[in-house]
């Protein structure tokens, strides 16, 4: 009757305690995924601002700052050209690598509340209200 007992207690507990590791894997695996989520939005996120940074501050020390309105409005119209000068290189290269990672980004459904115009828009956007002000 006691080995009966000791092993109804064991076999009670061994239920229980599968029971309960059941539900412990799948909040682990569900704050993994969560996790590594977040993680990859961060470094599509991160990219995406040096990138926006590079390009508007590169406007902005070249063309902003000395309220060079037609020197921007060619840069753009060489950058959309895909011009081979330097400066319209760069500006493509971070302009490329700030919509690949955009797009990336929205697949991982990752928040781009913050990202809502591109950073060539932005400069575009600066350029028409530099002209608006002469």
């Amino acid at each position: 009757m006691l080995v009966t007992r000791w092993f109804f207690f064991v076999l009670t507990f061994f239920i229980i305690l599968s029971g309960c590791s059941h539900k412990a894997p799948k909040k682990i695996i569900h704050e993994k995924i969560s996790s590594a989520k977040s993680q990859e939005c961060d470094k599509h996120t991160k990219v995406m601002i040096h990138a926006s940074t590079y390009i508007e501050e590169e406007f902005e020390k070249g063309y902003f700052l000395q309220k060079d309105v037609a020197g921007a409005k060619a840069q753009i119209f060489l950058i959309e050209s895909k011009s081979p000068t330097v400066f319209a290189k760069n500006i493509n290269a971070a302009q490329d690598s700030y919509i690949r990672q955009y797009q990336l980004a929205k697949q991982e459904g990752c928040d781009l509340k913050e990202f809502s115009k591109n950073p060539l828009t932005k400069v575009t956007s600066t350029i028409e209200s530099l002209e608006s002000v002469k």
